[in-house]
């Protein structure tokens, strides 16, 4: 029986890891997009091409296992699937919109005792987007880009309430909560980032770094409280910082990077964010505008 005292030490200490969250009389629970910055290189088409892209994002962060009351409790994708289309007006602007799309099935609870959303909806977003880059250095290997967007998403959210008495650290399935209501609203998210980059090569033909410096907003909610709210509890948050850098790479017609960043929050934040990856794919389409500009020009003296 010598065991026994070890074995109940392992049983609290597992029970310490997985959290508790209080018994309040209402819970809310929402599913909001990721914290992340704009999937950018920092380097513009050539004028007159369609830039068209495809992006994977991975989001991690650190669950609250010891929420309290007034504390957030949200469902945040771990995975963000993202496509633009970006029309290249000059040779140092692109211009054109973005969408966004996650599956309930992706999300991650940022608390202990985040309830579930009914139906499992999906989130998605769409919205403008521009990007301006120009040269630091006449070889044009230094550069600097600006990107910026603005989305408007559906955020989806429910409220759930409690029905008698529970113990404290139950789990979610076992609290005895009922849905009290539940629903949909459009939220807007910002985006701001700075991109200095540096090409390899007579022409950027080995690609190029990037670094990144952005800012955006989070969100919050009053997951856990003991006042009934008819609506929503989701409100924004920010601006957040984010930093980052990746490497950028295109041949022909074909473009690809690569991104890691890291958004700046703690434990103190709604939400703490870890270390996040882009990966993105994408083609140049040629419009058309340079040839038939150069078919109009008068020929030249010779």
């Amino acid at each position: 029986m010598r065991f026994l005292p070890s074995t109940a030490a392992l049983l609290a200490a597992l029970g310490l890891l997985a959290g508790c969250a209080p018994t309040t009389t209402y819970r809310h629970t929402a599913y909001v997009p990721a914290m992340r910055p704009i999937p950018f290189d920092g380097r513009t088409a050539e004028m007159g091409t369609m830039r068209v892209e495809g992006t994977l994002t991975g989001s991690t962060i650190a669950p609250d296992l010891f929420p309290e009351v007034g504390s957030t409790a949200v469902f945040v994708p771990k995975n963000t699937a993202e496509g633009s289309v970006m029309i290249a007006a000059s040779p140092n602007v692109e211009v054109g919109a973005r969408a966004a799309y996650a599956s309930y099935s992706w999300g991650q609870a940022s608390a202990t005792g985040t309830m579930p959303m009914p139906n499992a909806p999906s989130s998605w977003g769409v919205g403008p987007e521009m990007r301006i880059a120009f040269p630091v250095t006449k070889d044009k290997r230094l550069a600097i880009g600006i990107a910026g967007n603005l989305m408007y998403y559906t955020v989806p959210y429910a409220e759930w309430q409690l029905d008698g008495p529970t113990t404290e650290c139950a789990s979610t399935a076992s609290c005895g909560y009922s849905l009290a209501n539940t629903g949909s609203e459009g939220h807007f998210v910002y985006s701001l980032g700075l991109y200095p980059s540096y090409a390899f090569g007579h022409n950027g033909e080995y690609g190029h770094v990037f670094g990144l410096l952005a800012a955006t907003n989070g969100f919050s909610n009053d997951g856990f409280t003991n006042t009934q709210d008819t609506g929503s509890t989701v409100s924004s948050v920010g601006p957040i910082a984010i930093f980052g850098g990746g490497y950028g790479v295109s041949y022909e017609w074909l473009r690809a990077s690569a991104t890691v960043y890291l958004p700046m929050t703690s434990s103190s934040s709604p939400v703490d964010y870890g270390p996040g990856l882009m990966l993105t794919v994408g083609v140049n389409l040629d419009l058309g505008w340079r040839r038939r500009d150069d078919a109009q020009a008068p020929p030249s003296a010779e």
